[in-house]
């Protein structure tokens, strides 16, 4: 198995895609990074913000890649033809796909490394680092590993690289529809409805109430609830798709 990890860190991490994934990357942090700190003076009502921003900005772009490499990983390998090999292998098809999710683990881990420096800027001068990585880590990891799951397990169900990566993307943006609502219009209808299961809304809820509101433990905790139910719900759904892992594929 450490030898397949190693095959997906090299492919999807070393490889020259993904370095260029991780410059663009470096310079949309740099960029806004400047901006956040040039724009406007740094008053500690100002870093909270900017820091709550840049936190959302982090999290979109972790999802969307770890989207865009789950949703290729099996599907991409029936598509070239050696996914019939993989599976020709010792390793059970829980490992397989194990080895892909270290792949994009491994992938935004070094992600959220990089965010680190950054971060640093932004909180200088306040004790809010270790409680924005606490937060990074905490509910930011569990979020982008859900939909990097079921995006995987989209990419095993589904023939298609390019069908796979548009279902994922789509889940992605009608989980995320809340925070482009008005407060009026999230009370009521579907969106109210969508609003109080999405994964993304409540990962949002829980940012404020732990970096402004300052509640308590138990009231983050139950903010972060649906972020940990659809973490329970991507992992069932890829030890489904596992089973049913077959190199011939179809929709």
């Amino acid at each position: 198995m450490s030898s397949l990890i190693k095959k997906e860190i090299r492919e999807h991490v070393f490889s020259r895609k993904g370095v260029w994934i991780f410059f663009a990357i470096s310079v949309l942090f740099s960029g806004l990074t400047y901006s956040f700190i040039s724009v406007k003076e740094l008053s500690l009502l100002a870093q909270v913000e900017v820091n709550m921003t840049f936190m959302k900005a982090l999290i979109g772009i972790s999802i969307l890649v770890s989207i865009i490499l789950g949703s290729t990983m099996v599907s991409g390998e029936r598509e070239q033809g050696t996914l019939e090999s993989l599976l020709l292998t010792p390793l059970s098809k829980v490992k397989i796909i194990l080895s892909k999710v270290v792949g994009i683990l491994v992938f935004w881990l070094i992600i959220s490394f990089m965010s680190i420096p950054y971060f640093y800027a932004l909180t200088y001068g306040t004790n809010m680092l270790l409680t924005i990585l606490s937060y990074l880590y905490l509910i930011g990891l569990p979020l982008v590993i859900s939909f990097s799951l079921l995006s995987l397990a989209f990419s095993t169900w589904i023939s298609s690289s390019k069908n796979a990566t548009l279902l994922s993307i789509v889940l992605f943006l009608v989980t995320a529809i809340p925070m482009f609502l008005s407060t009026t219009m999230k009370k009521s209808g579907f969106a109210h409805l969508v609003d109080l299961l999405s994964p993304v809304s409540a990962s949002m809820l829980t940012l404020k109430d732990w970096l402004v509101n300052k509640l308590s433990f138990f009231s983050i905790f139950m903010d972060s609830l649906p972020v940990l139910c659809f973490l329970g719900i991507s992992i069932l759904c890829l030890f489904y798709a596992s089973k049913k892992m077959d190199f011939l594929g179809g929709e």
